[in-house]
């Protein structure tokens, strides 16, 4: 089983869950709740409509921020998938420009949706709405015990999601 998923079960079985959660819909409440209560308790989650620029290093597994009135931000990231101009969705682990170390956030929700029988999960992708997509996103951060996620234009009117993580360092310096 992925670290990432075996880490989930882990924390919800902290958290006093008996059962992890069997159907999409328990899921994506669960997983947006989360990541709303993550983000909303986070400078850097209050901030990001305030980026003007962002840089993804697809090798080194870092998102790095600017700001106009602050200093420049890097996060560890995880593409979760890719958005198209036309409103279609594509999972990190079913992207063939996002390599493997990169997939890892995205991978297990994958195989979270074949242990669960989630079929809405694994699919390669598909048109979304807002709604599917913010969803999407929130169970990435959520299996992934992310930060947060954060959406960026890339190419001509499409967008690449990430789910980013502070680390203790960094959470500190934020003062988080």
């Amino acid at each position: 089983m992925n670290e990432i998923l075996l880490e989930f079960a882990g924390r919800m079985a902290d958290a006093g869950a008996t059962q992890l959660p069997e159907d999409y819909r328990q899921l994506a409440t669960n997983a947006q709740f989360h990541l709303k209560t993550r983000m909303a308790g986070s400078e850097l989650g209050q901030k990001l409509d305030q980026v003007t620029d962002y840089r993804l290093n697809l090798k080194k597994r870092r998102l790095v921020l600017c700001f106009e009135d602050a200093p420049e931000l890097s996060v560890e990231a995880q593409v979760a998938g890719t958005l198209s101009d036309d409103g279609s969705w594509m999972w990190g682990w079913g992207h063939p420009d996002v390599p493997k170390p990169m997939q890892q956030a995205a991978w297990a929700v994958q195989q979270f949706g074949e242990r669960q029988e989630i079929e809405d999960l694994m699919s390669r992708g598909g048109p979304v709405d807002d709604t599917r997509l913010n969803e999407f996103l929130a169970i990435c951060a959520y299996i992934s015990d992310a930060d947060g996620v954060f959406l960026g234009e890339h190419g001509a009117g499409g967008k690449v999601c990430v789910c980013y993580y502070l680390g203790d360092q960094l959470k500190g310096l934020l003062g988080e």
